[in-house]
């Protein structure tokens, strides 16, 4: 049995040598030729970049056990740099061939700072990626630490163009007012509101499209794994939709099968 402690090793180990995979979850557009199958859009407008990790011993590890070990062995920030510059690079390849697609990336509050914004913003430059195609997750739950060097960070990167994503909205205890006073461009809805059919869960989704068209947020319903997921955030008024009803994350090489056929 692997330890926590000889993982954490492992892990650390793994980002070094980059051995960290990634891959990735297309963001649709709600429109009429969301649903799969429909003969219309078949390409995602973004892609989501998740960490994946396959272990030499144990195989593949889940993020919701190593992203843990990142943070509390005070590596996070390694890991999330790592996973936007492969990511960045990547998409800006996929967008030098002609694939107008944007790039999400996750970011932990704990480090979102003007470090971390400064990397961002270095690596788009080396890149030559236009910041408007990129977009910063930030975790809701627990709630956005709304700290100094946080929201410094926050509106350097919004007034370079970067979009601000918050990720995961109902999971913790955000609300949209907290919302209001941030400068930010995108709402992702969590799947556990998604994919909620009754009356309460539609005023919430409503309070946040509704605070969306005055302040000129994206709205993005996270968990769509059936039409009718879809449907109901298409009826709720959501944008932008993501979930394994189009397909599970992909590797680089399946999405260039898909960016083929599109």
């Amino acid at each position: 049995m692997v330890t926590s402690p000889q993982l954490t090793r492992d892990l650390r180990s793994a980002l070094a040598a980059g051995d960290l995979s990634i891959a990735f979850q297309g963001q649709y557009d709600l429109g009429p030729s969301a649903i799969p199958g429909s003969g219309a859009q078949r390409a995602p407008i973004a892609l989501e970049a998740l960490c994946r990790w396959n272990h030499a011993v144990l195989g593949a590890i889940a993020p919701d056990r190593f992203i843990p070990l990142a943070e509390h062995g005070d590596f996070l920030d390694e890991v999330d740099a790592h996973v936007f510059a492969r990511a960045a690079a990547q998409v800006a390849l996929w967008r030098s061939a002609g694939h107008d697609l944007g790039l999400a990336v996750n970011a932990s509050p704990a480090h979102f700072s003007s470090r971390y914004a400064d990397t961002v913003m270095a690596r788009l430059d080396d890149l030559d990626l236009d910041p408007a195609a990129v977009t910063i997750e930030i975790t809701e739950a627990p709630s956005p630490q709304l700290r100094p060097p946080m929201l410094s960070a926050i509106r350097t990167l919004h007034a370079a163009g970067v979009a601000i994503s918050v990720d995961d909205f109902a999971a913790g205890d955000t609300t949209v007012e907290m919302l209001e006073v941030l400068p930010i461009d995108e709402v992702k809805i969590d799947r556990s509101l998604t994919q909620r059919t009754d009356a309460a869960a539609d005023d919430a989704i409503a309070a946040v499209v509704a605070s969306s068209g005055e302040h000129g947020w994206r709205v993005v319903a996270e968990g769509i794994e059936t039409v009718a997921d879809l449907e109901r955030a298409r009826t709720r008024g959501c944008h932008r939709g993501q979930g394994y009803l189009w397909g599970l994350p992909m590797p680089v090489a399946d999405v260039e099968e898909l960016l083929a056929r599109a």
